[in-house]
């Protein structure tokens, strides 16, 4: 298993636009990011927090979740003018609103919505009240190495929409922020087919087809994103998740192979992860209710399967897990 990256955390706040914090969170978007300007309202609450680390032991393929309130971003031709290296950026709304202009267009991002810009040209971020996003960030130089992406311009500052094909994507980075906030090391081991699929991303956002994704990164992402949706169902089958995302009963077995885990291991850890939750939070709900609100289609299924992966009883992890 590959070792979790060492994630940097920053959080600033005052009651004002004014004053050392907000210099200081100017100065930590620099180093996350690019040369930028950062605009705070002087007179409303300031806030800030970022959580950033590299993603598939490459130093320059960073992630980031970012929160704010009452600030806008902006990189001008004398902030391109210092930097040494150019990305290709993804921004994921999570909360909030926000708007991006960039080569004569203008994007309206909402949750759940990515949009793409190029930090090798001028841009500006017109945050909301409040926002929250998920960043990814590409050197253009490991870009231009993917498939199908040695030319062209990228494309900037369009609305993908969480519910179309590159949206996908977005919605993979989105849980892999998530899973990293809480267990580093499995987003860690997830992180490594990232680039592939944001490059598979930028290529359907242009309006073409991915080129020779590896091992079918695409599609097993397709299928996770489908299985996270519907895990909780116990009828779910084999061929319903085939049918769903578009490909053969063959093929779904097939996007699996050479990874750490089988479809049907796939499942059965996200069942059990959502039991562990529900043991957890609630010590009244009884073992059967907790096996089939988890997707196990018995009782008595549940308990096997619980315990070949925690090595305990559902019992016991309640009892060890309960404050």
């Amino acid at each position: 298993m590959a070792m979790a990256v060492e994630l940097t955390t920053l959080e600033l706040s005052s009651k004002t636009g004014r004053g050392e914090a907000c210099q200081r969170w100017e100065a930590e978007m620099v180093q996350t990011y690019v040369p930028l300007a950062v605009d705070i309202d002087p007179e409303l609450p300031f806030f800030g927090r970022v959580v950033t680390g590299s993603l598939a032991d490459t130093a320059d393929f960073r992630m980031t979740a970012l929160e704010g309130r009452n600030q806008e971003f902006r990189r001008s031709k004398s902030h391109i003018a210092r930097s040494d290296e150019q990305y290709l950026l993804a921004s994921i709304q999570t909360k909030g609103r926000a708007r991006l202009n960039q080569d004569g267009r203008s994007a309206l991002i909402l949750p759940g919505e990515m949009t793409f810009f190029d930090t090798s040209r001028p841009y500006r971020w017109s945050e909301g009240a409040s926002f929250e996003q998920v960043v990814v960030q590409v050197p253009i130089r490991l870009l231009r190495e993917q498939p199908g992406l040695g030319q062209g311009e990228f494309p900037t500052a369009i609305t993908i929409p969480a519910a179309s094909a590159a949206g996908v994507v977005a919605g993979f980075f989105r849980n892999l922020a998530r899973i990293r906030a809480v267990s580093p090391d499995q987003a860690e081991v997830l992180s490594a087919g990232a680039l592939d699929l944001f490059g598979s991303a930028v290529s359907l956002a242009a309006g073409d087809r991915p080129i020779d994704v590896p091992a079918d990164a695409f599609n097993r992402e397709h299928v996770l994103a489908f299985l996270r949706d519907h895990y909780t169902d116990p009828d779910l089958t084999v061929d319903e998740v085939a049918h769903a995302c578009y490909i053969s009963r063959r093929s779904l077995f097939r996007i699996f192979d050479g990874t750490s885990e089988s479809l049907n291991t796939t499942l059965r850890r996200m069942r059990v992860r959502h039991a562990k939750i529900l043991l957890a939070r609630d010590r009244s709900r009884l073992p059967a209710a907790v096996a089939f609100d988890s997707g196990f289609a018995s009782e008595r299924n549940f308990y096997r399967v619980f315990h070949e992966e925690t090595g305990m009883t559902p019992g016991e992890y309640r009892q060890a897990h309960l404050g």
